[in-house]
């Protein structure tokens, strides 16, 4: 039986009816490329226990959104009532990555994710990226193709030594980039692993993790089995998957 990974949905309305949904393109590359059977779990209004959903699981990816990370949790007066959030996702994600790390399940965050195992963790975000001096507009030009807004756009410089250096073997490369926020206080149980040539944060590890613990402000979901990066770093997850799978058989 192949490993379970789950994924924690976003909600939006279809009609007047609340929908949980995720990605497509998530749920392909971690078919096609970690090789595991994905799982989506509802962000319920009242969040499913943070134990039921590990016992059930081998790994989790917490995924991007079209949502931004309510501001209050991080310190910030509220949004405009215009911007985009997702309250029942930030209540059922942030109590729940502080429950995957301490169990020791692997975790691969994207985008959103990343912010928000930032947020989690009592770091903080700049709300829009773009208006402060010296940042790249990392927003997507909606008007493009979508194989546009998910091209290169930008090269990241990475870490020594690191674990995305272990995973990649590369020292730069080339991502896309699709996002308004970003990390501005790193928290302080997570490591840099990866920076633009801005100085955003692009990728983070957690200090002394227990298991695989990887977020990326990019999106390396998108045809992840077409980039070479992207393919070794679903690989990873999957292999990590995988070995928890097999420790936690009697």
């Amino acid at each position: 039986m192949k490993p379970v990974v789950a994924i924690i949905c976003d909600t939006t309305k279809v009609g007047p009816h609340l929908v949980h949904q995720a990605g497509d393109k998530y749920i392909q590359a971690l078919r096609r490329v970690a090789d595991v059977t994905p799982i989506l779990i509802p962000a319920l209004d009242e969040p499913l226990p943070p134990a039921e959903i590990l016992a059930l699981v081998d790994g989790i990816l917490v995924t991007g959104g079209y949502s931004n990370v309510q501001r209050h949790h991080y310190g910030e007066t509220p949004a405009p009532a215009t911007e985009h959030e997702d309250p029942q996702r930030d209540k059922n994600t942030l109590p729940l990555i502080p429950a995957i790390l301490a169990a020791g399940v692997p975790m691969l965050g994207i985008c959103r994710g990343l912010q928000e195992l930032n947020v989690a963790m009592g770091g903080t975000l700049y709300p829009r990226l773009h208006e402060i001096d010296g940042k790249f507009d990392h927003r997507e030009h909606k008007d493009d193709p979508v194989d546009v807004q998910y091209g290169p756009a930008h090269a990241v410089t990475v870490r020594e030594g690191g674990l995305l250096e272990a995973i990649t073997g590369d020292q730069e490369f080339m991502v896309n980039t699709v996002h308004g926020q970003g990390i501005r206080d790193l928290a302080a149980g997570l490591e840099i692993e990866a920076v633009a040539d801005d100085d955003t944060i692009e990728a983070v590890s957690v200090k002394d993790a227990r298991a695989f613990a990887l977020a990326v402000q990019w999106h390396p979901e998108w045809k992840a089995w077409e980039n070479p990066q992207s393919t070794k770093i679903f690989k990873a997850f999957g292999d990590a998957v995988r070995e928890n799978q097999r420790a936690k058989r009697p």
